[in-house]
């Protein structure tokens, strides 16, 4: 089940406390840059079901591609082939974020919110969150903004929460627009500014957001005819950031890996989530 995208924010603008200090979990610093991955270290008595994928996927995984590696945590984490197994789900994505896979640091850090075959720990998923969002991950950006606003019981960071809205919603997520949309409307983590809050409303409007729309609608009968008219001018000029190619997809053979006959990968596309948080079943 896909968490709400919506952040709770109070009816009156309240001062952000200071950011809680993250716990140290055993999270590994990955490589930053976007060059060849490092093989990952398989276990020799690891074994694979033959259901999940043909011999060159079981092959480049059980001999350490991280990108092979990844492709088999999708698999077992949406029964691809095989039931569907979160724990071992867990275990191959973790293999494969070791070496660098953005995508699977994603999808770790979705499996440490929502507690799926791991012991839920928010702090753990920020760190996830945020190491992908450093990569240029928008969804991470957007998910790392969520944990902020939320505050899980430490208070709500709505400054910090502000800046990664910001950044996912420069990168076209719809929800981080929304959601910059209630910030400027209210003031709350940014300096109050209807303009913003137009702008953000509409373009969240304008990839279908219904809500958004009547929000939009509602900030225009509040500011003047230039505000208006600067702001639409500021829509009209618009342009999504691109995120890294690696951001996003994994690399594969051509043709996929259920029907590659060799090792030559190139970027798929395939997207590491759809929703809010990564689509794991």
């Amino acid at each position: 089940t896909l968490d709400s995208a919506r952040i709770a924010v109070p009816p009156q603008p309240a001062s952000p406390p200071a950011a809680a200090n993250d716990i140290t979990g055993a999270i590994p610093t990955v490589p930053a840059t976007g060059g060849k991955l490092a093989m990952i270290v398989v276990p020799p008595t690891e074994r694979l079901p033959d259901g999940i994928g043909g011999p060159v996927l079981r092959a480049a995984a059980l001999k350490g591609d991280p990108a092979a590696a990844y492709e088999i945590g999708m698999r077992f984490a949406e029964g691809k082939g095989v039931a569907s197994n979160l724990e071992e789900a867990a275990k191959w994505y973790d293999r494969a974020a070791q070496a660098g896979v953005v995508p699977a640091i994603f999808r770790l850090g979705t499996f440490y919110e929502k507690g799926l075959s791991v012991k839920r720990d928010v702090d753990i998923a920020r760190r996830y969150y945020q190491q992908a969002a450093e990569r240029g991950s928008a969804k991470a950006m957007h998910n790392l903004a969520v944990l902020d606003a939320d505050g899980g019981g430490k208070g709500a960071n709505y400054k910090s929460a502000s800046v990664w809205f910001r950044k996912a919603a420069d990168r076209g997520v719809a929800d981080s627009q929304f959601n910059l949309g209630i910030l400027y409307a209210r003031g709350i983590g940014v300096e109050q500014n209807l303009a913003e809050s137009f702008k953000w409303f509409s373009l969240a409007a304008a990839q279908g957001d219904a809500d958004a729309g009547r929000k939009r609608d509602d900030i225009a009968k509040r500011l003047d005819i230039q505000s208006l008219a600067a702001a639409r001018l500021a829509i009209q000029t618009f342009t999504p950031e691109p995120q890294p190619d690696d951001a996003v997809n994994a690399a594969s053979p051509a043709g996929g890996w259920d029907s590659a006959p060799a090792s030559t990968a190139k970027p798929a596309a395939k997207p590491a989530a759809t929703k809010r948080t990564a689509a794991v079943h």
